[in-house]
């Protein structure tokens, strides 16, 4: 990785070069000493954060962040960030021809996905095997508009923010439209849809949110542990 992002570096108006993996980590990076590792950490785990808040892997091909003396271009691809320091003068139709060309030979290093674990089926419900304890479990969080999540309930579904739906698809290794959500301590249990909502605060990230009625039903509060696994989605 690092002849390639050395040979984007030659472009000019190039300050410096990182491939940032999905989760937020520094793959490599082609920056100037002064740029600590530190820093390089903090910035990719920011990038992650606005490209999920942005939506970028689904709307954008590059973000362009201009300053006064330079800018910086994120351009993303299958399993990673490509995170670029430019002078404010750099020639963007030069640079992109370079980036094509880049992208496509980074994308053969990138580390190999682990094996998924194999599905099976248990009454339409997606379960792991081989995973730590097989079953995802999230906290239940509501609302502060009452009225807005009753209107959850009045159609059967719940809700959950752009992270939290990245991260079940990716423990599960499965798409989905419906979870089931099980309060193991009663056994209350349902499945329901699952409405994607963006622009969620963080305090909703690693939630499921529930209206008053489906958390009646449950048996849940606010801050309660819940199982949550998948029904086929189709």
């Amino acid at each position: 990785m690092q002849a390639i992002l050395q040979y984007i570096n030659n472009v000019e108006g190039v300050i410096g070069s990182a491939v940032f993996s999905g989760k937020g980590e520094v793959y490599a990076h082609a920056f100037p000493s002064l740029i600590s590792a530190s820093a390089l950490k903090k910035a990719a785990a920011l990038t992650l954060e606005c490209t999920y808040g942005l939506q970028i892997e689904q709307t954008l091909d590059i973000l362009d962040l201009r300053y006064a003396e330079g800018r910086i271009l994120v351009k993303s691809f299958p399993g990673a960030m490509l995170c670029l320091l430019c002078a404010k003068s750099i020639n963007l139709q030069v640079l992109f021809i370079t980036l094509n060309l880049a992208v496509k030979r980074l994308e053969s290093l990138l580390p190999k996905p682990e094996k998924p674990a194999v599905p099976e089926q248990q009454d339409g419900i997606i379960a792991l095997r081989g995973a730590a304890s097989g079953v995802l479990k999230l906290s239940i969080s509501h609302l502060a508009n009452r009225e807005a999540g009753s209107s959850f309930d009045s159609l059967g579904m719940v809700a959950i923010s752009q992270p939290t739906f990245k991260y079940i698809t990716e423990f599960y290794k499965a798409p989905f439209k419906k979870l089931k959500l099980v309060n193991e301590a009663t056994g209350m249990s349902g499945t329901f849809p699952v409405m994607v909502m963006n622009d969620m605060d963080q305090q909703y990230d690693a939630t499921i949110i529930v209206g008053p009625g489906i958390g009646k039903k449950l048996k849940v509060l606010e801050g309660d542990k819940i199982e949550v696994t998948l029904e086929r989605s189709g």
